[in-house]
Order: C-alpha cells, then structure tokens, then sequence
C-alpha cells in the first residue's frame, strides 16, 4: 500500500530578540532556547522549574474532590477489620493502579485483595461478577482503578449487598454519577484539582499519599511506587508536562536504580537489558514499545491478573512464572495481531475511498487486540478508525482518532445504538447489538462527515525549527535531551533540515523498506551526519542526484562502545527541479 503523503507543519518560533534574551538569561543556545519558548518557559525561574523537577512540589492530595472522604472510609475499614478489595481494569493503567494500591495497602492492613475482570467474560470496567466476587468473600468495601466514572447501576447493584464503594477514575464522567462513597476524578466540573489528566495509576498515588499524610508515615513511603506511575503514564499517553511530568521523571529514575523483579525480567525479554544492566538510559519510549506491550499482553492474550501478580512480586523467583507466561502471551499477541491486520488492510482496499472514518468488523478477530490493530488500520488509512469483532453476541471493539479530533464526542452521538461506551478523545471503546451494526457504520460516517476538517485527514508532522547540520553536536543534544521524559505536549523535539544532499554511501537496509543514509549540507561548511529512515527505502533513487529536505529527531547511537549522533528521520522531500 503507498505510503501516505504528509503534510509538514512548522510551528510558531518566538522573534529572535525575545530568543536572544531569553538564552543569555538562562546561558542556553539559541536553538535550546527557542525549544522552551515553544513550551512556554519564557523565564529564568519557569526554567529552573522545568530543569530540576522536584517530589516537594507534588500539589497535596487532599485538593482532590472527595479526597477526605476517601481516606476517611478506608481508615474506617481497616479500624473495624472489613475485608477491602482493590478492583482495577484490565490494561497497563488498571494493572498499575491495582499493584501500586494493593502492595501500599497490604504493608498496613492484611485483609485486601484485589480483583481485575477477564477481558472476554466481563469486559471493560466494574462488573456484576466481580460485585458478586465480593460479596462472596465478605467484601465491604471496594476500590475501583482506572474504571468506574460510568458504573452506575454497578455501584447500586453493590450497595445492594451492603458493599461501599471509592471510585479513582480518570475517564470524562457521563450525565450521571454512580453514588459511591468518594469519587476521585479531576475531570468532575466541581473538582479544583489543578492537573486534570493524572492516570488511574496516578489518582491511586495521590490517594496512597492522602493515606499517608493521614496515617501519620514517612512522606517517602509512596514514592516507592513511581515507576507503576510511570508506566501507567507513558503506556496511557497523558499529557507529561505539570504532576505528570515530575511523577514520570523520578519514576523513571526509580525503574533504572531499584528495578522491581517482575521489570527486570519484561525488558531482559525485549533485550533492553546487557548482564542485568540496562543498554541506554531509559526512555519513554522504552516503556511504551518493550515494556508496555508486555503487561498489556497478560489481559488481551489471558487474564490481567498475571500482570499483577509480576508487577507485586518481590523476588526474581515469584515474578519467573508470571514472566514467563506474560513474554509468551506477547509472542502470541503480535502473531495474531499480524494476521489480523492483514485481513483488515485487505478490506480497506475495498472501501470507498471518500469516507472520512474507517469502521471494519469480522466475528472472528481476537477481541484483544482490536485496539492494536486500529492504530496500526490508522496509520495506513488516516481516518477515525474502529475495529469491531463478536463477542457473546455482540459487536465490541476499540477506537481510534486522527490528531486534533474527537472521537469520543462522534460516538456518543449514536449512544442510542450502543450498549456500553468510554474513553476519551483520542481512544474509544464500545458494544452494540449486531444488528445496529450498520447503521451505527453509517451514523458514525455522518457524525465525522459533520465536523472534521479536511486537513484532519492527512498526517502531520510538527516541526519545533530548522537546524543547519553544523549546529547538531553532543553538547546541544545532551542540552536538548535534560527537557525529558518527553510525550504528549512535551513531545521529543522534531527538527527539519534542507539542502541536504546524499554522499553516495545512502543505501537501501533490511528488507529494501529502510534507508539508511549519510548526508551533508549545500551551501555550509562541510559536515556529514548519518541517519535511519524506517520505511523510506522508496526514496534512494530519488535522492541521488537531487537536494533534499528531511524531519527528524535527534538520537544517540552506539557501536563498539562509541557514541555518535544519528538523524531518525521520519520524512523526505525532494526539492523542486
């Protein structure tokens, strides 16, 4: 299938006067210091800020809406002995959020357990079953992570059969609220909470650190847990500027130090790991591709439960079997995730190609991986994409947006053909009867049709400025690299270069679908740079004899224990004849 065309978006540069102030102010090159300008860090102070997170400036727990609340019941709980259960759902988030609650809880109080639902006998959020798990083993009180915001008839179900409940949710709430005991969601209107996209995983912690202040203990004791909030973070892609951004950078600094067992055994499977020490400094992109797809793998292949039972182990011995089970369950997913996205390329080549969404369905695709494979049905066809299979009788499946549009707010204006929906702007879940199939297709078609922009659909790619290959050095990239961990709204900074020109030495690598390439630059002192362009090799031919424009980012190479910058190149366009 050809590659899609992208449209190269340059984004706004301060004036080169602010610039200058701003870099002798904070001692930066000009480059650097535009890169912040661009994140509205304009000052000496916002700057020091930015460079140098600190725990101290986590905003305090109990500004969070029913926050007192909470922490009051679940004292209440372990004052009279209740059997509490820590409930979570199924994905990285949820697994998270159940580990990091349940191993706090558990160093204070030994009657809790926890519960995550099957994917396929239960589906997504609070169930039946699990409320009647509960109530069989004499569960008074339940807290839900990372689902829950729309359980209403669940939570009254439950207080049917006198177990309270505490929701810690991060999903947009629906026109009515479960009564629960507390509900934690900074996305509830009358909530002042200042950083309103935490994960489920980082509401857990803001509630662990509630427990703390209010029990007492050392303020440290959940730090402990900030490589699960990490985790939940990158793999759940919130916005990692505020909280969010203090939270990854010290989690991300504990996974590196203190591995957890379970961890260590996930990133030695991905090869991340050399005689037990890590290759490179970890990343968020690390977490995302090796260690993210692996904890997913345990709910989508089996049962999430394995994914807590590795992520809680305390010894390299408990966590090898769940380990074991969850690396093999990661070797099944890409193999059916392969074959589906075959079947599913195959039936985009049948589709009109003037429709603004892509919805396809086959009763016979694995329910979980239908989200994997929407992302990857997106990045060929740029649409609104759904992936539908069957699943007890029903049509059930995963969302995904194109950048900038709302897909949540397009399937809630066909709620009334769907049984269960949530998620959020850029990712969706939903079911329906099979029969509203079709025209839930033709509906959906007509809710993009009424709102998305043509240039929604065709992939951009934003440009923080251009570089002359001259200004691309160790010291600026070593700069660059301290506004880490990068993601959502503070995403690793994409450069453009022109008038570049191919040496000769370019060559086509792996299948013939790679470029492998060495530049340099017309026009400016001479310097060649090496680059790898993922599914460019088509462009070789194009490039010999021709100037050329490249996007990029920045990365580190290393071979034989030497270190050189290289160009990951994302796009090529040739120059004009």
């Amino acid at each position: 299938m050809k590659p899609l065309e992208k449209q190269w978006s340059m984004k706004p540069v301060p004036s080169a006067e602010s610039v200058l102030g701003f870099q002798n102010a904070i001692n930066a090159s000009g480059p650097l210091a535009t890169l912040l300008m661009q994140r509205e860090i304009r000052d000496f102070e916002s700057a020091r800020l930015f460079f140098n997170p600190k725990l101290e400036r986590l905003h305090p727990p109990f500004l969070m809406k029913d926050m007192q609340v909470a922490v009051d019941r679940i004292t209440k709980a372990i004052n009279t002995d209740e059997h509490i259960l820590v409930y979570g759902d199924y994905d990285v988030d949820g697994t998270t959020a159940v580990s990091l609650l349940y191993s706090f809880l558990l160093e204070h109080y030994p009657n809790v357990s926890y519960y995550i639902p099957d994917r396929y006998g239960e589906g997504y959020g609070v169930s039946l079953k699990g409320i009647d798990f509960a109530e069989d083993n004499d569960v008074s009180l339940m807290i839900a992570l990372d689902c829950g915001i729309k359980a209403v008839d669940q939570v009254d179900y439950a207080a049917g059969k006198n177990i309270d409940f505490i929701i810690c949710d991060h999903h947009l709430p629906g026109k009515s609220i479960p009564k629960a005991v507390a509900i934690l969601n900074p996305l509830q209107s009358d909530c002042t909470y200042p950083d309103k996209y935490l994960s489920g995983c980082g509401i857990g912690f803001k509630l662990a650190q509630a427990l703390t202040q209010a029990w007492d203990l050392d303020k440290h004791e959940p730090y402990k847990y900030l490589d699960l909030v990490a985790i939940a973070a990158a793999c759940d892609i919130v916005p990692l500027i505020g909280e969010n951004r203090v939270l990854c950078h010290f989690g991300i600094q504990l996974i590196e130090e203190a591995m957890r067992p379970g961890l260590k055994l996930l990133l030695e499977n991905a090869g991340r790991l050399v005689d037990g020490r890590l290759k490179k400094d970890l990343t968020i992109g690390d977490i995302v591709f090796a260690i993210g797809p692996r904890i997913n793998a345990a709910g989508r292949m089996e049962h999430g439960q394995l994914a807590v039972e590795l992520l809680t182990s305390t010894t390299t011995k408990a966590a090898e079997i769940p380990a074991s089970r969850v690396n093999e369950n990661n070797t099944t997913r890409r193999e059916v995730d392969k074959q589906m996205l075959e079947q599913a390329l195959a039936m985009v080549q049948e589709l009109n190609e003037n429709t603004v969404s892509t919805v396809l369905f086959d009763p016979n695709w694995h329910k979980g991986v239908v989200g994997i494979v929407a992302s990857r049905v997106q990045d060929v066809r740029y649409r609104p994409t759904i992936i539908l299979t069957e699943a007890e009788g029903m049509a059930t499946g995963s969302a995904r947006s194109v950048e900038g549009f709302d897909v949540h707010a397009a399937i809630e204006s066909c709620a009334d053909l769907l049984d269960t929906y949530g998620g959020h702007r850029a990712a969706a879940g939903l079911t329906m009867k099979l029969e509203n199939l079709e025209e839930f297709r033709d509906r959906f078609e007509a809710a993009v049709d009424a709102v998305i922009d043509p240039s929604q659909l065709i992939p951009s790619i934003p440009i923080d400025l251009e570089l002359k290959l001259h200004q691309i050095n160790m010291r600026f990239y070593n700069s660059m690299n301290r506004m880490a961990p990068f993601g959502p709204e503070n995403m690793r900074p994409v450069f453009v270069s022109h008038n570049l020109k191919d040496t000769k030495r370019s060559k086509k690598v792996g299948d013939g679908s790679h470029l492998k390439l060495e530049v340099c630059q017309s026009g400016v002192e001479a310097q060649l740079i090496r680059g790898i362009a993922f599914g460019l090799g088509h462009m070789l031919d194009e490039i010999e004899d021709r100037e050329f424009s490249a996007v990029y980012t920045l990365e580190i190479n290393e071979f034989n224990g030497v270190k050189s910058l290289e160009l990951m190149v994302r796009d090529i366009k040739v120059s004009a004849s």
